[in-house]
């Protein structure tokens, strides 16, 4: 390790992230309950079908998403987070979660191998330096059973707020387009990667209705036309068509069956 990493860990440890955080979440039972069905929405389409699935959620925050588990059924949950004050915003709520330091998350995932059937990465790998996110991705290869997933989100590198998204958190370290998401997953030995929008836009029921809601979508998709247009013109239109232009994207991942053998 570096002089420049060490002195960027020790700093790691005495940031309070709180202080970022509390701009966009507080403890009012209100933005609770809004934030764990914002998350109940997007997972359920992403998760295992089995309820009696073990999961496991790195960066919990203060519960939303491991709220939501247990919401929609889930009872074999577990939640890390490396800010001790969002743990115990989570662990008020009586949520599983735990401390766990992120130079330690290494250690911890090492001593689950092969536990759980699913592993939630909302908004994580992009605060882990470019050089340790195979490492890290490799401890989660591990920490999954065979066939296990990987969900993982994080800022999309081609959207129009991409530069916000990337440097508005001073904790993020990269953020990824659709392929290079792909590459560090599929070199961590992960297979069958499938990289979407998140939260993408959908179109209202009834369009025809002047509202704001509607006002709202149609000026999106006014927007994320001419962003799609500027794409083709420089790389041309097939690729443009497929680029994902939300804020963020989401990967599922999946752990092999039979982990292939390293070349030496």
């Amino acid at each position: 390790m570096s002089s420049v990493e060490i002195i960027q860990q020790e700093w790691r440890m005495k940031l309070d992230y709180s202080r970022y955080y509390r701009r966009y979440h507080d403890e009012s039972d209100a933005h609770f309950h809004a934030e764990r069905g914002s998350s109940a929405a997007r997972l359920t389409p992403l998760l295992p079908t089995e309820r009696s699935a073990r999961i496991l959620e790195i960066g919990c925050g203060m519960g939303f998403a491991l709220a939501a588990l247990r919401q929609l059924g889930y009872c074999d949950v577990e939640g890390i987070d490396a800010d001790e004050g969002q743990v115990a915003a989570a662990r008020r709520r009586d949520l599983p979660a735990l401390h766990v330091a992120a130079e330690a998350c290494g250690d911890f995932l090492a001593t689950r191998s092969g536990r759980y059937d699913a592993v939630v990465c909302i908004d994580v790998l992009e605060h882990v330096p470019v050089g340790s996110q195979l490492e890290f991705l490799g401890g989660i290869l591990t920490a999954l059973r065979p066939g296990g997933r990987l969900i993982c989100q994080v800022p999309n590198a081609n959207a129009g707020v991409a530069s916000r998204y990337r440097y508005h958190d001073w904790t993020h370290h990269c953020s990824f387009t659709e392929a290079s998401l792909d590459f560090v997953l599929h070199n961590a030995g992960f297979h069958e990667v499938t990289v979407a929008e998140a939260d993408a836009p959908q179109r209202p029921r009834y369009p025809f209705i002047p509202r704001r809601s509607v006002a709202r979508w149609a000026l999106r998709a006014g927007f994320r036309a001419i962003r799609r247009l500027e794409y083709g013109l420089e790389l041309g239109p097939a690729e443009a068509a497929s680029i994902p232009l939300t804020p963020n994207i989401v990967a599922v991942a999946i752990r092999p069956c039979e982990q292939p053998s390293r070349k030496e």
